[in-house]
């Protein structure tokens, strides 16, 4: 028994409609930088990158990077709505994410104060 021209058509269609929707379906869980948060209780940072929510990832990212003293850069997933994320992310905002600025938001977590002049 063969198929028709006309059945074998419709067949492709449906098989093709399948495979659009298995394609558009597709969910890609733990495609975000960080997987887990890291907790430690006082850190020396040299820089962080501030990840805007993305297809890929359902919340805001926060990465800090700190030299161990054997020189070794790490970097560390920070939880954005834990006390340090918090102190990082605010300073982000009133800086108005320029990264030429994100310097001023180090110092004031390492705890850095401006030097001014006194005349």
């Amino acid at each position: 028994m063969g198929l028709s021209q006309r059945n074998c058509a419709l067949l492709l269609v449906f098989v093709a409609a399948v495979c659009i929707e298995f394609y558009q379906a597709q969910h890609v869980v733990g495609r975000c930088k960080c997987p887990s948060f890291s907790r430690p209780k006082k850190i020396n940072i040299t820089g962080f990158q501030v990840i805007e929510k993305w297809a890929g990832c359902d919340r805001i990212e926060l990465i800090l990077t700190r030299i161990n003293p054997d020189n070794t850069t790490v970097e560390l997933c920070m939880h954005p709505r834990g006390k340090i994320g918090v102190n990082i992310l605010n300073c982000w905002e009133r800086i108005n994410k320029e990264g030429s600025r994100k310097m001023e938001c180090i110092d004031r977590f390492n705890g850095v104060e401006e030097k001014t002049s006194e005349d």
